[in-house]
């Protein structure tokens, strides 16, 4: 049965304190205690959690970890760890900011050419989309609708509304969109749609393609709240492609079920989007500097999210 909550409130020294009770070497407090100040307790423990040795004898059969830290283990090397998953999460926002463009682009383009206001023209989406009361597409609607409200005093919304007695267009109403209102609004679709879209990324099967984009949008929440990837178990997992499927992919059959959870797999998939792209080559030659960097620590490693131990010799990394 749950305890009731009783820890007290602690200073930031007495945290660092707390930290040298488990057995982590702090060389200077001070130091230590300003930089809880700003990053906080919580956020930089959660990198700490490897380096607590595991207790076998957990009480209900399965390994736990116990409340100390391995002996030789370091603030800076904690430290190193956030700042190098830091690093990361500001690649992959760059990475995700290009896949996000090019799927909105696709979405427009392909579903502007059946028409201009499909958004609004429930008998040209999918069935399943525009069934029951309120329907999928009706919760769809009323954010959308939120939405621009919101965007009344972007200067091209203004514009339009100023010039045209019309709604926006598809191609216009996806600047004002958010990036989970738009893939809603893709997995409205009807299946041509979808297909389409799926195959200006290189997959032939849709509902595979945005298993795929559910992940990246999982990943991106993530990074845009500051949150820890490293060692971090995801939610949202795609489907794996099938083998031949996408032959760069085909590795991550190979993922054990620790590692298909983390977040290499996704981080995989972006970097194979991406490869399609011109600037692509560039941002894969950024993350894969970065990635060499990830610090020399006696607990913890890039397998913790999800990387194959040879994962440079993959063809999918080749540069």
């Amino acid at each position: 049965m749950p305890e009731p909550y009783a820890k007290p409130h602690l200073s930031y020294e007495r945290q660092v304190g707390k930290l040298i009770e488990r057995g982590l070497h702090v060389p200077d407090v001070a130091a230590a205690a300003e930089l809880l100040r700003h990053i906080g307790y919580y956020r930089l423990t959660g990198y700490l959690h490897s380096f607590r040795p595991i207790d076998e004898a957990g009480p209900d059969g399965h390994d736990q970890r116990l409340n100390s830290y391995v002996e030789g283990s370091t603030f800076e090397q904690v430290v190193a760890l956030w700042r190098f998953d830091r690093g990361l999460r500001l690649l992959l926002l760059d990475g995700l900011e290009q896949f996000e463009m090019s799927l909105r682009t696709s979405l427009a383009y392909r579903a502007g050419m059946i028409d201009p206001f499909i958004h609004h023209r429930p008998e040209l989406l999918a069935q399943a989309f525009v069934d029951g009361s309120p329907s999928p597409y009706d919760e769809w609607l009323e954010k959308y609708e939120k939405r621009l409200r919101e965007s009344k005093n972007e200067a091209f919304v203004k514009w339009f509304e100023h010039k045209y007695e019309s709604r926006l267009p598809i191609w216009t109403a996806i600047e004002i969109l958010e990036f989970g209102q738009a893939v809603r609004l893709i997995h409205g679709l009807p299946t041509d749609l979808r297909r389409q879209i799926a195959g200006d990324f290189g997959l032939a099967r849709p509902r595979a393609f945005e298993s795929w984009i559910n992940s990246l949008n999982g990943v991106r929440n993530f990074c845009a709240h500051h949150a820890r990837l490293w060692n971090r178990t995801l939610i949202t997992i795609a489907s794996r492609p099938r083998e031949g499927e996408i032959p760069r992919l085909d590795h991550l059959a190979d993922l054990d079920g620790v590692a298909r959870v983390k977040v290499y797999a996704p981080i995989a998939f972006l970097v194979w989007c991406l490869d399609r792209t011109p600037w692509g080559a560039d941002w894969k030659r950024e993350l894969i500097r970065h990635l060499r960097t990830f610090p020399d620590l006696p607990q913890g490693s890039l397998a913790n999210a999800g990387f194959p131990e040879e994962w440079e010799s993959l063809e999918l990394w080749a540069q």
